[in-house]
C-alpha cells in the first residue's frame, strides 16, 4: 500500500469561508472589514446570511477569489481576533 500526499488546493480558487458570530451590526461590519482587508474584491452577491433560532449568533458564508495559502491563514487570524467571532470555517 502505498501513502499519497493529500491533494492540494489549486490557486487562484473560488472559496468559501463561512463565520459564526454573535448577532449584531457591529460585529458584521467587523467582519466584512476583514474580508476587505485580506480578500479584497469579494463579489457581495455571493454572500449568505442566516439567523440562528433564537437571533443570539448568525452565520455569514462568503466566497472569494483565494489567492494562497498565506492569504487564507492571514484572513482566518483576521476573522478569530474580531470579538464576538464564534467559530471560522
Amino acid at each position: 500500500m502505498t501513502v499519497t500526499d493529500p491533494p492540494r488546493i489549486e490557486f487562484p480558487c473560488d472559496y468559501p469561508v463561512t463565520v459564526v458570530a454573535d448577532a449584531g451590526a457591529e460585529l458584521r461590519a467587523r467582519v466584512f472589514h476583514a474580508f476587505d482587508l485580506h480578500a479584497p474584491g469579494f463579489d457581495p452577491e455571493r454572500i449568505t446570511e442566516r439567523a440562528s433560532r433564537n437571533g443570539n449568533y448568525q452565520s455569514i458564508c462568503f466566497v472569494i477569489t483565494a489567492t494562497g495559502e498565506g492569504q487564507l491563514r492571514q484572513l482566518f487570524e483576521g476573522l478569530k481576533a474580531c470579538a464576538g467571532v464564534r467559530m471560522v470555517l
